[in-house]
């Protein structure tokens, strides 16, 4: 018969015990306070539109599964269908799922009077005391949702293990419990089911004394509701995205010689950031071993070294902060309790300042961590609100296709169909075989885990009507794969040209006040080209303000080349994009209220080419008062109003320049041109 388990003590106990660490908890959040990742913008983007009824999809057409947190974006939709903004919710979330962690480690010490509370309290306050914690409970993504699931699966196997030392004996209740949480870890990552596989195991395996049948029993218990849970989700996944693996694992799958020494650098490092709670916890776990706990200092160190090993072979993670630490948190801290604190210690208050002074230097290795600091000083997901909310406004209403590397705050905040450069939220990209020329590239080239996917060809076929490099306000040059490929491709350098657009000061949520510029490439006979309208044709005057490459400059795709020539022209390239993007001669400038407006800042002017049938033209200028005239193919200046004949052909070349003597800068809002 399973045994009994014994009554809970009270919970105000409990409290009283998570408290101080809650405070640490929130002091420490506040040191990279406003930071939220970009990729967290992804899972929202998800959320929103199964908000809006579009199911789990990142945009329109094929529905990827661009995410790896299922349970953390139905949770975040959740709050979101309670008409909570969805960052606010995200924050929430994480801030409360922390809380009940911490509380939940607390618990399962079982503090029953106020001075075990004061003990135990040295046990919450350590898991508090990490980076991973300071950086990572308000940023968006579902670490704090694995930290929680796995301190209440922990948890219910440390009750089992105070209610009955012997695991050949636990409750199937008591493991039943612990497997909900588990089973819900499996939702959360896809890599989930590896902390309860190594729980599992070590459980069976320290009941194979009462016999095969018994370990079978045990481990059955408690792997059963998560690998439900694995296969559930499976066939959701087959169902509505068609395919057996997220599509992140497809862009993830580097197979990469050099990924398992960066992955033991990662852990490592981790570690070593994390040096209080693990000297702690294999302190811990040593005495839990001569106190006769040896099976559940396995049971909870087992799923811990896995999860190591783990990230180990996949080459770690390259966010700073060490977020996949999360999980490891709760079983770690609840070895460091349970050894220096636990029931029936005789010197508790002893080991309870050993933890207090281990989370000190928690504390001191996560407030001085470069890795910290880089956290705190990451703004630009806020610049990308501002690109974002501004090409809503801007464009909103024509839709068109925006092609991004950074694939969270941009397309969140723009609302537009979007196409991921990197694969992560398209599986074609995903899916390509990475391409030979990684491995010759040039070895300044940065090759981050994640963002070697790429396709030029395949996005070319697309046609974007908008790129954006790199991560908000963006760059003007190739910087990942696909720009890369298609950087020399006939299509890219005739079909695309480059503006600039300037943003006034402004304020962001990391409190700066920051003038963003952001070079834009935008397809020429794209839904954004020109409209006509009868006899006339309504170019905004912006469409004036662009660049043109003149050829390849970046060649991440291409050997050093030996001809003297190829270097030559590529350097003379590099030299155009530099004086047009610091000393350009017209910009675009995005006030935030109205349509864009081009601004002439050079005598140079600004040029456009636009097919126009054989005949007589009119042109007009918005506002009319502007001081500019305009040259039809390199022809005489012409007056607002005036009138020119365009040759036949597609390709009729436009001329904005402001008038002799004019004040500069000059700015337009619109240019018509009527047919007479």
């Amino acid at each position: 018969m399973d045994a009994a388990p014994s009554p809970p003590p009270p919970w105000r106990w409990t409290l009283l015990a998570a408290l101080p660490a809650l405070l640490l908890l929130g002091w420490q959040s506040a040191l990279v306070w406003p930071f939220f990742s970009d990729d967290a913008f992804i899972s929202l983007r998800y959320a929103e539109r199964l908000l809006d009824g579009h199911g789990l999809s990142w945009t329109d057409g094929e529905r990827v599964e661009g995410y790896s947190n299922l349970l953390w974006v139905l949770l975040v939709a959740g709050l979101g269908g309670l008409g909570l903004d969805l960052v606010s919710a995200a924050r929430l979330l994480g801030g409360a799922l922390t809380a009940l962690a911490l509380l939940a480690i607390g618990r399962a010490l079982r503090p029953a009077s106020p001075g075990q509370s004061l003990i135990v309290a040295a046990v919450p306050l350590l898991a508090a005391s990490t980076q991973v914690l300071l950086g990572w409970t308000f940023a968006g993504l579902e670490g704090p949702l694995v930290l929680c699931l796995l301190a209440l699966g922990c948890g219910c196997l440390v009750q089992a293990h105070t209610d009955e030392p012997d695991p050949g004996v636990w409750s199937r209740a008591t493991l039943l419990r612990a497997s909900v949480p588990f089973a819900l870890l499996c939702w959360t990552r896809p890599d989930g089911p590896l902390w309860v596989f190594g729980s599992g195991l070590l459980l069976g395996a320290a009941s194979l004394r009462h016999g095969l049948r018994r370990a079978v029993d045990r481990a059955f218990w408690l792997g059963a509701l998560p690998l439900l849970a694995v296969l559930l989700q499976l066939a959701f996944r087959l169902a509505w995205h068609g395919d057996v693996v997220p599509n992140t694992a497809h862009v993830k799958a580097e197979l990469d010689p050099n990924a398992f020494a960066a992955g033991v650098d990662y852990v490592v490092a981790a570690v070593r950031a994390h040096a209080g709670l693990f000297a702690t916890a294999g302190l811990g776990g040593v005495l839990l071993l001569v106190r006769g706990g040896a099976r559940l200092a396995l049971v909870l160190t087992a799923p811990v070294l896995l999860w190591l090993l783990y990230l180990a072979l996949v080459g770690g993670d390259h966010f700073p902060g060490r977020r996949l630490l999360h999980g490891a948190i709760a079983p770690l801290a609840l070895l460091a309790g349970l050894g220096l604190v636990g029931r029936g210690l005789r010197f508790g208050a002893a080991g309870a300042l050993l933890l207090a002074a281990a989370a000190a230097w928690n504390v001191q290795l996560a407030r001085r961590d470069a890795q910290t600091l880089e956290l705190a000083a990451e703004t630009w997901e806020w610049r990308g609100e501002v690109v974002g909310r501004e090409l809503q406004r801007q464009f909103g209403d024509r839709q068109p296709l925006l092609a991004v590397d950074a694939a969270g705050a941009v397309p969140f905040y723009s609302q537009l169909p979007a196409l991921d450069l990197l694969g992560l939220c398209d599986r074609t990209i995903a899916t390509t075989p990475f391409p030979a020329w990684l491995q010759t590239m040039r070895p300044e080239v940065p090759r981050p885990p994640g963002h070697l996917r790429g396709n030029g060809s395949y996005v070319m076929e697309r046609g974007p009507d908008l790129l954006l490099f790199s991560n908000p306000p963006g760059l003007p040059l190739p910087v990942f794969v696909s720009a890369a490929e298609f950087e020399s491709d006939p299509r890219f350098l005739q079909r695309y040209r480059a503006v600039l657009v300037e943003f006034a000061p402004q304020p962001l949520r990391s409190g700066a006040t920051e003038a963003l510029r952001m070079p834009l490439w935008v397809r020429t006979d794209g839904v954004l080209a020109p409209a006509t309208n009868g006899a006339t044709i309504e170019v905004p005057a912006w469409w004036f303000g662009r660049f043109a490459l003149p050829g390849p400059v970046t060649r991440r795709h291409q050997p050093p080349s030996l001809d003297a020539a190829t270097e030559a022209a590529a350097a003379q390239h590099l030299q155009a994009v530099i004086a047009w993007f610091s000393a350009p001669a017209a910009v675009v400038i995005a006030s935030g209220h109205g349509p864009w407006q081009l601004e002439l800042r050079s005598a140079a002017g600004a040029s456009a080419t636009l097919p126009l049938r054989a005949g007589e033209w009119s042109w007009h200028c918005e506002p009319a008062e502007a001081a500019v005239e305009l040259s039809v193919d390199a022809g005489p200046p012409l007056a607002n109003g005036s009138s020119f004949r365009a040759a036949d052909g597609d390709a009729t070349t436009l001329t904005l320049r402001a008038r002799p003597g004019a004040v500069l800068p000059q700015r337009l809002t619109a240019i018509q041109l009527r047919a007479r």
